[in-house]
């Protein structure tokens, strides 16, 4: 297998430090010069890879869509065969512990760039929505899995079920960002999701503690 050129590594290294500083920092407090002396990449190379911020801000969205993708598919491979009411806590979970372990904030990129950027700017919005798309669809799969297991109600279709989770999760992670405290956000899922089970469900969501781990962050 052949290594990666120098480039592509060149790129991922600006796309990943640019998700962070993203994520922490917002796009108008996130300067291209930032990001490049923080990799180590002279400004006048920024061009050999992005056209302009703008193309960066998009790529580093398709790019944190990747990451929600390649965190889903390990969760179901670590997971093995599990009800799907416990593949959407442990998506959820996985995330939050993953972005704790590594020193990173819970925020949610898609939902900062969505309040900031998403009206003014038509490529970062076109990249939002692709992402937004993918999360959505990998989201209903599993509700509709939930249902047909018979662990959630199936009165609102997991067609609507699934940006109704997105959209709480969007609002758990608003008050995530006053606390400070990630269990918060597990905490509201938690109890949104109490209010979608059966009778069944209920007992299925009961083991979720067998799953569940509180989360520290390091003072």
């Amino acid at each position: 297998m052949a290594r990666p050129r120098k480039s592509e590594n060149t790129k991922e290294a600006l796309l990943e430090t640019g998700t962070a500083m993203l994520a922490s920092q917002g796009y108008h407090g996130t300067g291209i010069k930032q990001v490049l002396d923080a990799v180590g990449v002279p400004k006048g190379s920024f061009y050999n890879y992005f056209p302009s911020k703008e193309a960066f801000v998009a790529g580093i969205i398709q790019h944190y869509g990747q990451q929600i993708d390649t965190e889903l598919a390990q969760t179901r491979v670590s997971l093995g065969q599990v009800p799907g009411l416990i593949l959407l806590w442990c998506c959820f979970q996985n995330r939050v512990q993953n972005k704790v372990q590594a020193g990173q904030s819970c925020a949610c990129l898609l939902g900062a760039m969505s309040a900031e950027i998403a009206q003014a700017n038509p490529l970062c919005r076109k990249a939002i929505e692709s992402v937004e798309r993918r999360w959505l669809e990998n989201l209903q799969s599993i509700l509709q899995v939930a249902q047909d297991q018979g662990d959630l109600r199936t009165d609102i279709s997991s067609e609507s079920l699934a940006p109704l989770c997105y959209s709480v999760w969007q609002g758990s992670i608003l008050q995530y960002q006053v606390s400070g405290d990630p269990n918060d956000l597990l905490k509201q899922l938690r109890t949104f999701l109490s209010t979608l089970v059966t009778q069944q469900g209920a007992q299925t969501l009961s083991s979720i503690k067998t799953y569940s781990q509180e989360i520290h962050l390091d003072k």
